[in-house]
C-alpha cells in the first residue's frame, strides 16, 4: 500500500523537518516511558497480589466449605455426644468422614434424645442423612477441574510458649556451659495442616544455617523440663541420647564450612604451624599479655584494634614466630620471648573455613560442641590443616535435605515432603519422642527471636468434674512460613492434625462454627466461582444445602475486606493508567498537525494524483499508530530489562536510603521479576487504539484540505 511508504516517509527523521522530527522522536520517548512504567508497575503489583493470595490460600484454599447452625443443631450431629459407639463425644468432619456408621445411637444401650433436638433426616430408605459423606461424594463428582482434591481442616486457640537457648559467651570452651535461656509466649490460633496442600509448601521459608546451628546446639540438652513455667538450670542429655539425636541430625545434614565467633576463635594446637611468622594484635588489659588476635590477612590487623580498645584493652602490634613446635613473640621493639603461657591465640572472628565432618566422632560426642571437624585454610599465606573441635564455631553453609523420594527412617528435625508421585509431594511436620510434636510458625516469631529447634508446649484448658484445668502438649518449631498480608497470618500456627483435634475436643466446637470444615482445592484459583456453583446445586439436589456454607476465597470473612481492597486499587490503576496513556499520547495530535501543515503541498500533489480522501486520513492514520506501537515496543523492553535486575535496583536505593525500600513482612524477600502480559496486552492495545484516536484529528484535517486551494496558495 502506498499509504504506508507514504507514512514510513513521513516518520524518517529528516534535516528538512528538523522540528517535526524532534516533536515526534520526544512523542515515542514520552509513550515508550510511561509503557514502562506501568508495565513494571502493574507486573511488580499483579506479581504480589498473586503472592498475597497464593499465601491466603496455603492457609485456606480456593473454595471453603463449613458447617452452619443448621449442623450443629442437627441431630446427625449431636446423636454422638449420647452414643457409647462414639464414646459420648461429638465428632469432627474428619472423624464423622471417617466413621463406619452414620448413626452410632443404639437405643438399648443410649439415653433417649431430648425432645428439644431436631428429627432426624432420613433418607427414603429410612437411613440417616450423612451430610458429610455426601458433601465428599459431591467434590468428587465435579468434572472439569484439574487438581481437585477435598481434606477436612480445624483451626482452634491456644497458648504457645517456647523456650529459647542462645550462647552468650562466645570464647567459652564448653558453649553447653554459658547457654542462657529466654521465653516467648504468644496466644495463638493453631490449624490442622494440610499435607498435599501445594500452595503452603510454596511458602515455606527455607531452613537457614543459623536455624541448623541452633538446632544442632539444643540436642545436647535434657527436655523433661521444656513444659516447665521456671525450668531447672540446663542438663546435658545422656551421651546416648545426645549420639541419637546427632546421627539423625547428620543423616540429613552435610556441613560445608563453619564461622568463627565474632569474638575470635581459640586456635586448636593441633593444627598450629610448624614454621611460620604471623602479624598479630597483642591484647593487654593491665600489664598482662591475655590474647593474640590473628588477622587472616595481614593487612587486616589494624581493623582489629577499635573494637578492643573500645572494651579497654590496650592493644598494639606485633608477630607470631613459630619454629620448631616453639613459639615465640616478637614486640614492636624487635625483643624476642617465649610465648607466657597464660596467653591464648584466637583467630579473629567472623571467618569462614572449609569443614568436614569426622563421623567417627558421633560414637564419642557427649555434646554437638565435642564433635571434630576436619579442615583445611591458610592464616596469612600459611596453610593449616587438622581435626579441629566443633566448639563455639557455627555452621556457615550446609547441604540439607528437605525432599526424599520415599519417607525417611529417620525423620529430619525440620519441615520435609516425600513425593508421592510425578505431581504430588505430601508435607511432613516432624514428630519426635523426645521433644515432641513439630509445628511451622510464621515468619514473624523468627524476628521476634524464635529459630528452629526451640522446645516448648501449646496449652490449653479443659473441663473436668469438678473444675477446669490446663492441658500441655510438648512442641518444637520444625519451620517458618510467610503468611502474607492474612490479617491473622501472625499468630496462626500449623499443627498435625491430631494436635487441633486434641484442643478442639476440650470446648463446644458449635462456639467456633469457622474451625472445622472441608477445604476444596484445585490447581486454577479462576475456577473457584465455578466449583462453588457445581456445589452448591450439587448440594440442593441431595438436601444437605442448609448444613454448608461455600464460600470461595474472595469471600472468607477473614480475607474478604482484603480481596476486595485490591480490586478496587487495581481498578483504580488501571484508570489512571488510561489517563496517563491519553495524556501521553496527546503528543501525537500536535506532531502530526505540525506534519500535516508542513506537508500540504505534497498532500496537494497527492489529490491531484487521484489519491482519495481516505488515502490521506489513513496516511496520518498510520503515523499516529506505528508511533504509538512503537513508543510500546521500546517501553515494553525497557520495562523487560528493568524487571530481570528489578532487585538489584531495589538493593541499590535500599543503600542509599539507609532502609528496606520494600518491607520484607509485607513485599516478601524478593520482587516478582515476570512480566504481566496482562498489563502488556492492556498497554499495548490502549496505546495503539488512543493513538489512532489520536490521529483522527489531523487525518480528518488532511482529507478536507483541496488541492487547488494548497496549490494557489503555493
Amino acid at each position: 500500500m502506498y499509504e504506508l511508504s507514504v507514512a514510513a516517509k513521513y516518520l524518517t527523521p529528516r534535516w528538512r523537518q528538523l522540528s517535526v522530527s524532534i516533536i515526534s522522536i520526544i512523542s515515542i520517548l514520552v509513550i515508550a516511558v510511561v509503557v514502562w512504567l506501568i508495565v513494571v508497575f502493574f507486573s511488580v503489583t499483579n506479581g504480589l497480589t498473586n503472592n498475597w493470595i497464593e499465601k491466603l490460600i496455603a492457609l485456606t484454599s480456593p473454595v471453603r466449605i463449613t458447617p452452619t447452625k443448621e449442623y450443629y443443631q442437627s441431630y446427625y450431629y449431636l446423636v454422638d455426644s449420647i452414643s457409647q459407639d462414639s464414646n459420648y463425644g461429638l465428632k469432627t468432619v474428619g472423624e464423622k468422614f471417617a466413621s463406619t456408621q452414620s448413626d452410632p445411637y443404639n437405643p438399648n444401650l443410649d439415653e433417649e434424645p431430648p425432645i428439644s433436638w431436631q428429627k432426624p433426616d432420613l433418607q427414603s430408605d429410612g437411613s440417616l442423612t450423612d451430610p458429610v459423606k455426601l458433601a465428599f461424594a459431591a467434590i468428587n463428582d465435579i468434572k472439569g477441574v484439574q487438581g481437585l482434591s477435598a481434606t477436612d481442616y480445624e483451626m482452634t486457640v491456644s497458648n504457645l510458649r517456647l523456650r529459647t537457648l542462645r550462647t552468650e559467651n562466645k570464647r567459652s570452651k564448653r558453649p553447653s556451659k554459658d547457654q542462657q535461656q529466654g521465653f516467648l509466649s504468644q496466644a495463638s490460633y493453631v490449624g490442622s495442616m494440610d499435607p498435599i496442600n501445594p500452595w503452603l509448601s510454596k511458602a515455606v521459608v527455607s531452613v537457614t544455617v543459623s536455624d541448623l546451628s541452633n538446632l544442632l546446639a539444643n540436642l545436647s540438652y535434657q527436655t523433661n523440663s521444656n513444659q516447665e513455667d521456671n525450668p531447672d538450670k540446663l542438663q546435658l542429655a545422656d551421651k546416648s541420647v545426645v549420639q541419637d539425636r546427632l546421627r539423625a541430625f547428620f543423616d540429613h545434614v552435610e556441613v560445608e564450612k563453619l564461622k568463627t565467633p565474632d569474638s575470635g576463635w581459640r586456635l586448636p594446637r593441633t593444627i598450629l604451624p610448624k614454621e611460620a611468622l604471623w602479624d598479630v594484635a597483642i591484647v593487654k588489659r593491665g600489664n598482662l599479655i591475655q590474647q593474640f588476635l590473628i588477622p587472616m590477612k595481614s593487612e587486616r590487623l589494624m581493623a582489629l584494634f577499635t573494637p578492643l580498645q573500645a572494651q579497654g584493652f590496650t592493644v598494639f602490634p606485633g608477630k607470631l614466630k613459630f619454629s620448631n613446635d616453639q613459639i615465640s613473640v616478637i614486640l614492636p621493639d624487635g625483643s624476642e620471648s617465649p610465648l607466657p603461657q597464660a596467653a591464648q591465640l584466637f583467630l579473629e572472628g567472623g571467618i569462614v573455613i572449609p569443614a568436614q565432618l569426622e563421623k567417627s566422632s558421633l560414637a564419642t560426642a557427649t555434646e554437638a560442641s565435642t564433635l571434630k571437624f576436619h579442615t583445611q585454610f591458610s592464616v596469612q599465606g600459611v596453610e593449616l590443616s587438622g581435626e579441629i573441635p566443633y566448639g563455639t564455631l557455627r555452621i556457615a553453609q550446609a547441604g540439607k535435605q528437605s525432599r526424599f523420594e520415599q519417607a525417611p527412617i529417620r525423620s529430619p528435625y525440620w519441615i520435609y515432603s516425600v513425593r508421592k508421585n510425578q505431581e504430588t509431594e505430601e508435607l511432613s511436620l516432624p514428630s519426635i519422642p523426645e521433644l515432641g510434636d513439630g509445628i511451622l510458625l510464621p515468619k514473624g516469631f523468627r524476628e521476634s527471636g524464635a529459630m528452629i529447634g526451640d522446645a516448648g508446649y501449646l496449652s490449653y484448658f479443659t473441663p473436668t468434674a469438678s473444675s477446669v484445668q490446663e492441658q500441655r502438649i510438648p512442641v518444637f518449631v520444625a519451620g517458618f512460613y510467610d503468611p502474607g498480608i492474612i490479617p491473622i497470618g501472625g499468630k496462626y500456627v500449623l499443627a498435625n492434625k491430631q494436635i487441633t483435634t486434641l484442643i478442639r475436643a476440650s470446648h463446644n466446637q458449635e462456639d467456633t462454627s469457622l474451625s472445622n470444615g472441608i477445604n476444596v482445592r484445585f490447581a486454577d484459583r479462576n475456577q473457584a466461582d465455578h466449583v462453588k456453583a457445581q456445589l452448591q446445586k450439587t448440594f440442593k439436589e441431595a438436601g444437605i444445602d442448609s448444613y454448608w456454607k461455600v464460600e470461595t476465597y474472595r469471600e472468607f470473612e477473614f480475607t474478604k475486606d482484603i480481596i476486595q481492597q485490591l480490586q478496587s486499587e487495581k481498578r483504580l490503576f488501571t484508570l489512571l493508567a488510561t489517563l496517563i496513556i491519553i495524556v501521553a499520547c496527546s503528543n501525537i495530535i500536535s506532531m502530526l498537525i505540525i506534519l500535516v501543515n508542513d506537508k500540504k503541498i505534497e498532500i496537494g500533489i497527492l489529490r491531484s494524483m487521484g489519491a482519495t480522501s481516505a488515502s490521506i486520513a489513513a496516511i496520518f492514520g498510520i503515523c499516529g499508530v506505528v508511533m504509538g506501537v512503537l513508543g510500546s515496543l521500546l517501553g515494553t523492553l525497557a520495562a523487560i530489562l528493568t524487571l530481570k535486575n528489578i532487585q538489584a535496583i531495589v538493593d541499590f536505593i535500599s543503600r542509599v536510603q539507609g532502609y528496606e525500600m520494600f518491607n520484607p513482612v509485607f513485599y516478601g524477600e524478593s520482587l516478582p521479576t515476570d512480566i504481566s502480559f496482562e498489563a502488556l496486552s492492556f498497554v499495548v492495545i490502549a496505546t495503539a487504539i488512543i493513538s489512532l484516536i489520536a490521529g483522527i484529528v489531523p487525518a480528518i484535517k488532511a482529507s478536507l484540505l483541496r488541492p487547488s486551494v494548497i496549490l494557489k496558495a503555493e
